[in-house]
């Protein structure tokens, strides 16, 4: 199963599950790729945040990112059990905009990689 991670967090055991390319649509590095020292820094040299690996089981849900929808539910969680007042509601509105928004900036960015 394919897992999405920070980029901090690669090790050279991962492989890359998704081709990641420049923004000019050149390769940088292909399917299977491992995620070597030499990799990452390329890789944080184009800004790229996270990457998609294979098999990555054994990764910590604390290293992983998660989805949008799954940054959101947990927001609604942690708001469900506090009373409603404006400045509150205008802290959940501020956040839930700012997940949807870098979940559109990662869905445009031309490495198909988180970006910010």
């Amino acid at each position: 199963m394919a897992v999405r991670i920070h980029l901090q967090f690669a090790t050279p055991q991962m492989r890359l599950a998704r081709p990641i390319t420049d923004a000019g649509g050149r390769l940088v590095a292909g399917v299977g790729t491992s995620l070597s020292a030499g990799v990452v820094r390329v890789l944080r040299h184009m800004a790229v945040q996270a990457v998609l690996v294979e098999d990555a089981g054994d990764v910590p849900a604390w290293e992983r990112v998660h989805t949008a929808s799954d940054e959101l539910a947990a927001l609604r969680a942690r708001f469900a059990g506090e009373p409603t007042t404006a400045p509150l509601d205008e802290i959940y509105a501020a956040l839930a905009r700012r997940i949807e928004r870098r979940a559109a900036e990662q869905a445009a960015a031309p490495t198909g990689e988180a970006t910010s």
